[in-house]
């Protein structure tokens, strides 16, 4: 039997799942939510609550970069990482980012726009983060740090043509996108439940009952009703980020060229009751569900499903720490990793090794004897087929060779070329700063004109995308040009997801910029709001 502690560290929540495998079966041996101050303090409690101090324990890296780059496939290992270390040195020299204080790792992934090229997702996290939770974890056995978008993968058994997303929703809104088998992007929502949670802290005054919150928040979609309101009381601090990350997940799944099969939903956010049917509401070509690990038995009640949904990530964690670790993404120290894959070794050699001793107990049958000759046949020809294959191969290494001197020589073209760029570019520079000088003056002229008045043609065109957006059920009462280009609406609807709805279109349509939308108040079945923005 083999066992795994997975930690999942966002912000000020901790989420921790111990797992163990038995042969090919799996099973949540603890699991559990904690609110922390002290992170080094919470990781050692944790472990030490769960009695982990000999097996395996897997951390995810915190506040990670995602970039993207091209790189020729043709090269070599070890000049692809360094082709991607000057691409990172360059873009963080653009951005102003220390490169010295972080640490990277990439994978690579087919481009099937150009098979000479491959795509490299290129990930990277604070050095003094990822050395802080060594330090922690050191008297332990530390096994794995890697992000917790890449590791979510564990738990779907994805097959190779079926393209998916996962919707991870929590303090930030991560999406990881696979494509045909394989990860093909990772992109970070611009919104995230981290804004509810501190809503709802400054009225509970606990982090601990602002996420458990969640859990009790029900989606009614069409003419149904909440029975209890008191189910839904902070219903309508919820709903506006919900339709938000509904409306940018709906953007970023129809800007690729895949059809995506499937949206799993993860995290805080899957706790939401119906927010599964909700989303389905928008992905109106893809199959909304709430991400289940593939071990979990539907069907069984020893454990609420809620409960291992919102462990997710930290089940996924441990599942590195079970044989499902990609080597590449792992930012701890290597010989820990190396350690644990031989007992996993070991363990799985010790389950054949007995296997072969109870085979061999009977003398052979007719059956055993046919399979051995069926043996003997099959390894004399992979022997053959190695032969074969060892010409080939040294074939192709020829044409290797000869492909790498031809890319000396272009890129000794290349270099003589940016030689006469460089020359050519000083001139620009002269021309470009007159350029620049010209641009300010014009940017100042044109700041000077638009400070003056509200467009004359703003506020029409501002009315007449509100007499679209409009939800049937919505009325407003009131439109006001308070100042500038400011605009106040008063609203009212029998529904607060209606309001906030028409709240999170307003922004989507680009109707209103730094929309703010404020508390409402409720008369009778009424809900009053009051909406505030800019003109764009």
């Amino acid at each position: 039997m083999l066992s795994c502690l997975g930690i999942y560290v966002d912000r000020n929540i901790i989420k921790y799942a111990k797992v163990k495998k038995v042969r090919d079966f799996y099973d949540l041996e603890a699991y559990n939510v904690e609110t922390y101050e002290n992170l080094p303090r919470a990781l050692r409690k944790v472990v030490e609550e769960t009695n982990s101090y000999k097996i395996p324990v897997c951390v995810n890296i915190s506040n990670e970069l995602y970039n993207y780059f091209d790189v020729f496939s043709a090269l070599e290992k070890k000049d692809i990482t360094k082709s991607l270390d000057i691409e990172f040195e360059m873009m963080c020299n653009d951005k102003g980012y220390d490169k010295k204080q972080l640490d990277s790792r990439y994978i690579l992934m087919e481009n099937k726009e150009n098979y000479d090229k491959y795509k490299a997702i290129y990930i990277s996290g604070n050095k003094k983060q990822i050395d802080e939770e060594i330090d922690v974890l050191s008297n332990y056995k530390l096994f794995s740090i890697t992000p917790a978008t890449t590791s979510i993968t564990n738990l779907v058994d994805i097959n190779e043509k079926e393209n998916v997303a996962i919707l991870n929703i929590e303090n930030e809104t991560k999406v990881t996108t696979v494509i045909e088998g394989q990860i093909s992007r990772i992109d970070i929502l611009k919104s995230g439940l981290e804004e509810v949670v501190e809503k709802i802290n400054k009225i509970e005054m606990s982090l601990k009952k602002a996420y458990n919150v969640f859990k009790n928040i029900t989606i009614y979609s069409g003419e149904v009703e909440a029975i209890d309101d008191s189910e839904n009381e902070y219903i309508d601090i919820v709903m506006p980020v919900i339709n938000q990350i509904a409306l940018e997940t709906k953007k970023l799944l129809g800007s690729f060229n895949e059809k995506i099969d499937k949206l799993y939903i993860t995290g805080m956010g899957a706790t939401i009751n119906n927010i599964d049917l909700y989303l389905q509401e928008y992905m109106k070509n893809t199959k909304c569900e709430i991400l289940k690990p593939f071990f979990v038995d539907s069907t069984s009640n020893r454990i609420p499903i809620k409960e291992y949904i919102e462990v997710n990530s930290a089940t996924a964690l441990a599942l590195d720490g079970l044989g499902f670790i990609n080597k590449d993404l792992n930012f701890a120290p290597l010989s820990k990793l190396d350690d644990n894959l031989d007992d996993i070794k070991n363990s799985k050699e010790e389950f054949d090794i007995h296997n072969w001793k109870e085979y061999f107990k009977e003398p052979y049958s007719l059956k055993e004897k046919v399979l051995v000759r069926a043996i003997v046949v099959l390894l004399l020809f992979i022997v053959g087929y190695s032969i074969v294959s060892t010409y080939i191969n040294s074939a192709i290494e020829d044409e290797i060779s000869v492909a790498k001197a031809k890319l000396v020589e272009t890129t000794s073209e290349i270099n003589r070329l940016d030689s006469e760029l460089a020359e050519i570019q000083k001139h620009v520079d002269a021309y470009s700063s007159l350029i620049a000088s010209v641009d300010s003056l014009n940017q100042a002229a044109q700041n000077a004109q638009n400070s003056r008045v509200v467009p004359k043609d703003a506020i029409p065109n501002f009315m007449n995308k509100v007499m679209f957006i409009i939800p049937q059920k919505v009325q407003v009462i009131s439109i006001k040009n308070t100042e500038g280009k400011h605009m106040v609406i008063e609203a009212v609807s029998e529904d607060y997801e209606q309001l906030g709805y028409f709240t999170a279109s307003l922004t989507a349509e680009g109707a209103l910029n730094n929309v703010q939308y404020n508390q409402s108040t409720k008369v009778d079945s009424l809900v009053q709001v009051t909406i505030e923005g800019d003109l764009p």
